[in-house]
């Protein structure tokens, strides 16, 4: 006889003499398992395999650039099946869910991003799990324009950003010159320089994209 639900005898449940017996096993949804048959008053032991399978949903998520929960992931498994969750990202926390058996739900939470985008991973149940976060980045310069006379001079204009936040100053007009600040992360200052200039060509007129924000140069006499 059987003494596991999951082993049934197909054949040979009795005899007198010698004889066979046959047996059935059922599929395997969960953890490696043993089962014992009786077999003329002996013990014989089946061990199967396990058949644990996971999934999960979703599989990303993308998030605000502010601190806070993400939405639940669901994992599905068969009963007794036991599987973990963990953070590839020292931004990404798993607030719950960071082990279960069988059916189970990870919740998690994102640091606020100071840059910008990036991704993050989170290991659930053997399977990743991509969080995108948006941006913070946001750019403003203290003045977008100034007026040089004839003589030229110097600059200073004031960029304000988040602190992991990369920029940069350019100009394509050949009479102004950035001296310093063509690049930053985060707060920083763009100095530029008009020099002399001969009352003939002016008034001129010229442009800094600095941090994707124009600023406009003019000289005059």
């Amino acid at each position: 006889m059987s003494a596991a639900s999951w082993i049934t005898i197909a054949s040979g449940a009795s005899g007198s003499g010698n004889g066979t017996v046959t047996f059935t096993i059922a599929a395997n949804t969960g953890p490696a398992r043993s089962g014992t048959l009786t077999i003329a008053g002996q013990s014989f032991t089946v061990n199967q395999a396990g058949g644990c399978t996971f999934s999960i949903v979703p599989t990303s998520q993308s998030v605000g650039a502010g601190a806070g929960n993400g939405a639940p992931v669901a994992v599905t498994a068969g009963d007794g099946c036991a599987w973990t969750a963990t953070s590839n990202a020292t931004w990404l926390t798993i607030t719950a869910g960071a082990s279960g058996s069988g059916n189970g739900t990870v919740t998690f939470s994102a640091d606020a991003n100071p840059g910008l985008v990036r991704t993050g991973t989170l290991t659930i149940a053997g399977s990743t799990f991509t969080v995108t976060q948006a941006t913070a980045c946001t750019f403003s310069i203290n003045s977008t324009s100034h007026s040089f006379d004839r003589h030229g001079g110097n600059f200073n204009i004031n960029v304000t950003t988040g602190q992991s936040c990369p920029w940069t100053a350019t100009t394509s007009d050949d009479w102004i010159t950035i001296t310093s600040g063509a690049s930053g992360t985060g707060n920083g200052t763009v100095r530029i320089s008009v020099p002399d200039a001969s009352p003939s060509i002016l008034p001129r007129t010229g442009t800094v994209i600095i941090a994707g924000i124009t600023f406009t140069v003019t000289q005059h006499n």
